[in-house]
Order: C-alpha cells, then sequence, then structure tokens
C-alpha cells in the first residue's frame, strides 16, 4: 500500500467506527486481536474519508432495501472489470460467507441461472459503467419491471460507489490479504 498510517490514527479511526454495520468485520477483527484491512487502514489517515464511507455504507451496503446477494454480484462484476484486486478477493471472501457457493464469480459467468431481475440489473450496471449518458429507454424501462424508483436510485448509486472505491484502492494499491475470509 502507498499510505502510511500511524497507529493512532489507525486506532481512534477503529474506535469511532463502533456500531456501523458496513464495517462490523473490522471492528470484529480488531477486537480479535488482528490487524484490519488495508482500505480502512488508507481512510483511516483523513478521518473525514472514513466518515463518509460509513455514512454511504449505511444507506446502500450493507444497508438499504436492495438483496445483499445482488450487491455482491454488482460489486463482483465492477471489481472485477476495474481490476480491483481489494474488492474483487475481498467481496469473493463475503459472498462465500452469505452462502453464495465457494466461486460466487461464476454465478457473472452463467447469468442463465439467476433471476430475470438481477440479470436486468446485472446489464444495468454494465450499461452505466460503460456510457452513463447512453442508457437507453427500454434498458431504463426493463429495470423498472423488476425495481421501484427508490430500488433503482440505490441501485445506480452502488454502481457509482463500487467503482469509486476501486479506484481508490488501485490508485492507493490497496491489498487485500484474505482479511475478511
Amino acid at each position: 500500500m502507498r499510505i502510511n498510517t500511524t497507529d493512532e490514527a489507525l486506532l481512534a479511526a477503529i474506535n469511532s467506527l463502533g456500531s456501523n454495520l458496513a464495517f462490523q468485520e473490522t471492528v470484529e477483527l480488531v477486537a480479535g486481536g488482528k490487524s484490519p484491512h488495508d482500505m480502512v487502514r488508507a481512510m483511516a489517515t483523513y478521518p473525514p474519508v472514513l466518515s463518509a464511507m460509513e455514512a454511504m455504507g449505511e444507506g446502500v451496503y450493507p444497508g438499504g432495501s436492495l438483496p445483499r446477494e445482488l450487491k455482491e454480484l454488482v460489486i463482483l462484476q465492477s471489481s472485477i472489470d476495474n481490476a480491483c484486486q481489494f474488492c474483487t478477493n475481498s467481496h469473493i471472501d463475503i459472498a462465500r460467507g452469505l452462502g453464495m457457493g465457494e466461486e460466487p464469480v461464476s454465478m457473472l459467468e452463467d447469468q442463465d441461472l439467476m433471476s430475470p431481475a438481477f440479470r436486468v440489473a446485472l446489464a444495468y450496471t454494465a450499461a452505466v459503467r460503460a456510457d452513463s449518458n447512453r442508457i437507453s429507454d427500454a434498458r431504463f424501462e426493463s429495470l423498472r419491471e423488476h425495481y421501484s424508483d427508490p430500488e433503482i436510485v440505490e441501485l445506480t448509486f452502488l454502481v457509482g460507489y463500487i467503482n469509486m472505491l476501486n479506484w481508490f484502492n488501485n490508485a492507493l494499491q490497496v491489498e487485500y490479504r484474505g482479511e475478511l475470509a
């Protein structure tokens, strides 16, 4: 990782996380005497970023109204497409922990096995990533067949959120070493 975090900054950051659901795995790691993963270490160097991450996480991940399995698939597809080692591997472990199989990425490779609602959401995710200015009315209407407007807003925000995190982690060379397995 390109960023150095002092033990004091890290401890203050961990203590600030409290009961935030987005960081429960991290709080449990530290409580068990283990070191948190690099993404939290990097964000701990500038606490306002960690605070922003907490607020966004409560709204869309793991919070929100969309099924957690769908969120993991959206995160995995975006992370694979962005070549984000941290997000891809950490969310493979998270998906396994949720019971999504030993190879959750295989679900993305054979989308015929998933529900039409999940397929439409993943197609929308790909379209947003390809060119968010060119989402066709037909694609949007197919999304609307399965999701409410608040769910579409949540999905769209999740796509932007994970892409931002992918870029953050890639630029800072944040690594995942199996901390959430």
